[in-house]
């Protein structure tokens, strides 16, 4: 009698949990939309020909040492593009990201610079009082974070300086 209910039950195990495992891994079933998309690898600030930030694959490169933004206290800066970067260091142009990516982005002390977004991946900067502090960006696909900048208090992290 024991045989038979050790036997039954090992059977209703294997009617109830095979077809549950298969449903799981159904490769039907797979989201493959997020492997569809361009794949970042690094990101870079620029205005004009000046870099003034880049990380990629993890390394950090600017075109003047300290890699970051100096602002006079009360002074703008305008038209700083964020540009999202392939694994060989090519720009990935906006327009070969889908609507789905959005940018945004984070200041450690967002009284020292007012930072504002300008359109789908630009910035511009006001000096408010002097100080130096860290900012980081995000790049964002359907609702997570694709590829970011070191964390704030990374010592990697986008340096942010207000001269007085």
């Amino acid at each position: 009698m024991y045989r038979f209910l050790f036997r039954a039950n090992r059977l209703l195990f294997l009617f109830l949990i095979l077809p549950l495992l298969a449903a799981c891994s159904n490769p039907a079933d797979h989201d493959d939309d997020h492997d569809d998309h361009a794949d970042a690898h690094g990101i870079r600030l620029v205005s004009g020909s000046t870099t003034f930030y880049q990380v990629l694959e993890g390394e950090v490169s600017c075109s003047n040492a300290p890699c970051g933004i100096t602002l006079p206290v009360g002074q703008s800066l305008a038209g700083i593009e964020v540009q999202f970067l392939d694994e060989e260091g090519n720009e990935i142009h906006a327009e070969d990201l889908e609507s789905n990516f959005t940018m945004s982005f984070s200041v450690g002390s967002p009284g020292l610079a007012v930072v504002e977004q300008v359109g789908r991946f630009g910035l511009t900067m006001r000096g408010v009082v002097a100080g130096t502090t860290a900012m980081q960006v995000v790049l964002n696909h359907d609702g997570h974070a694709d590829l970011t900048t070191p964390p704030l208090s990374d010592a990697n992290a986008v340096r942010l300086t207000v001269a007085p």
